[in-house]
């Protein structure tokens, strides 16, 4: 008798173990799920961390961007940046809530992203010979890129470099 009631008291604990560990799990799965939604981040094709783009709504002024790239000194250029309905704010950049006509700018050369911009110049330095694109995008301060109506707001230039 004593080993029957064993055994049945045994499955019992095995029983609540297992819930346990189930309830455990769920709420685990739960919370990981809803975390992931709440954060701005996504994964791009290349694998890189990107933000959630910023559609700039109905009624209000679309920003835009020029690029200029002019060369400063032999060997060395400088990026100018024209922007309209645009203010560069440093001091809010992080921020939660998305901005339409402020933020930052991304730099990328030749596909790759180099430096976030909080200013109309930037020091290029030195450019490989060739042919050399240089894109800049608007982006809000919560990091996700401007984009009206699905379209990026971003704007680039292609630079020759000879020897």
């Amino acid at each position: 008798m004593t080993s029957m009631y064993n055994l049945s008291n045994q499955k019992g604990i095995r029983m609540k173990k297992i819930r346990s560990f189930t309830g455990f799990t769920v709420i685990f799965l739960v919370l990981f799920f809803y975390f992931v939604n709440q954060n701005s981040h996504l994964i791009n094709s290349e694998g890189h961390i990107t933000h959630k783009p910023v559609e700039i709504p109905e009624g209000y002024t679309v920003p835009s961007v020029e690029v200029k790239v002019s060369q400063d000194r032999p060997n060395t250029w400088l990026l100018h940046l024209k922007t309209k309905h645009f203010t560069f704010v440093p001091d809010k950049v992080g921020s939660d809530i998305p901005s339409y006509n402020e933020g930052h700018v991304h730099l990328y050369i030749n596909g790759e992203k180099i430096n976030r911009l909080y200013g109309d110049y930037f020091n290029l330095g030195d450019l490989e010979e060739g042919k050399t694109k240089i894109r800049v995008s608007l982006h809000s301060n919560n990091h996700g890129a401007l984009v009206y109506k699905g379209k990026p707001i971003e704007n680039s230039e292609i630079v020759e470099v000879s020897s």
